[in-house]
């Protein structure tokens, strides 16, 4: 029997960053905390993931999420320096053996600015498997490839993987703030990384600013998953976010992936 697992990639949208003059569609209540906070667990509960890469996760956010999820997911959690947000991994015991987790300061960072990689070591059915969160940097696709700090973030992400043990499947998820024909992306395909999301229609995955576009990933290795992307609701110009039901700006992008033999 082949051993399947979900995973779900997601931006809850840190509540520090609820700027009403930048969600100025959004009704009232889709930006007050108490019930967006509601609406983000409800979410998350009703997905019922094996595996959560989370990012822009204050700690209180965290703490709900652990309450909710302990029972069933081991968790790690990493925060910014000098911000109030971070990327949070749960994985199902039932699922997973969790060996360990390290976090990753990218090097290539705005001034004064904190970018990290949270990596898990997990076992499924007797493989090895590492899995990254992650929010890269956004920079314009006008920007010199060696400069782009979101490229050379997925740069340093990639040098980690590489020292891994070769046997290693790896799952690299997050909002990568970019699109799929970016520097950032090639730099993954290049170096044996597949989406997960490629024949997916519609695939979008946020609207913000009125611009319907796909920025979130599951990456893996290629050739050792076999991918199945979940359903997705199309996002239009007029799409509005954070709503009644959605509680963040970003979608939850799920993809079930099954062992390849």
């Amino acid at each position: 029997m082949t051993t399947t697992f979900s995973a779900t990639t997601y931006n809850v949208l840190a509540q520090c960053y609820m700027r009403p003059d930048r969600y100025r569609d959004s009704p009232a209540d889709a930006l007050d905390p108490a019930t967006r906070r509601a609406r983000l667990l409800a979410r998350i509960d009703a997905l019922g993931s094996d595996l959560w890469c989370l990012q822009e996760v204050e700690p209180d956010l965290y703490e709900a999420l652990c309450a909710r999820l302990d029972a069933t997911h081991a968790s790690a959690y990493a925060q910014r320096t000098g911000r109030r947000e971070g990327s949070a991994l749960f994985a199902r015991r039932t699922v997973f053996a969790w060996h360990s987790h390290d976090v990753l300061h990218f090097e290539a960072h705005r001034p004064g600015d904190d970018d990290l990689a949270l990596i898990t070591r997990l076992t499924v059915d007797s493989r090895p498997l590492h899995v990254a969160t992650t929010h890269l940097t956004w920079q314009p696709d006008s920007t010199p490839t060696d400069e782009h700090l979101g490229y050379r973030q997925m740069r340093e992400l990639l040098a980690s993987r590489d020292a891994a043990p070769a046997d290693v499947t790896w799952l690299v998820a997050g909002d990568f703030n970019a699109t799929s024909q970016s520097v950032v992306l090639a730099a993954a395909y290049e170096r044996g990384l597949a989406e997960s999301c490629r024949a997916q229609r519609p695939w979008d995955t946020t609207a913000i600013n009125g611009r319907p576009r796909k920025i979130d990933y599951l990456l893996h290795s290629a050739g050792r998953l076999d991918p199945r992307p979940g359903a997705l609701p199309r996002l239009r110009r007029d799409t509005v976010m954070p709503s009644a039901s959605e509680p963040s700006d970003h979608l939850p992008l799920t993809v079930t992936f099954a062992l390849v033999s």
